[in-house]
């Protein structure tokens, strides 16, 4: 479709903002160097999911699952063993732990 088909298909549409919203799209759009519709319509398409993954796949959220469930037995492993009166408390304990690895 040429540039100039699709400027004849173009209709004005409306969006309901408060006058703060508005200023601050107006400013948004100039720091762009855009015009406000085109700011809007690119932010809006931007986050079309058929273009632009917005989530992770299936295989990243059960790495990233798997990866806290390893930090949280890690936690509790800590909370165990630190007595109650050592003073240490977490960040303390993997200081600890990792100048020991260290030797």
């Amino acid at each position: 479709m040429t540039e100039e088909i699709a400027r004849s298909l173009r209709r004005q549409r409306s969006l309901h903002c408060t006058p703060a919203e508005q200023a601050m799209i107006r400013e948004k759009a100039a720091e762009a160097g855009k015009a406000i519709s085109r700011h809007v319509l690119d932010l809006a398409l931007a986050d079309d999911p058929d273009h632009h993954a917005l989530v992770l796949t299936e295989e990243e959220q059960r790495e990233l699952l798997d990866g806290m469930r390893e930090v949280g037995a890690f936690v509790l492993a800590l909370r165990r063993e630190l007595p109650g009166g050592s003073g240490l408390n977490l960040l303390g304990a993997i200081s600890l732990l990792a100048g020991e690895r260290s030797r």
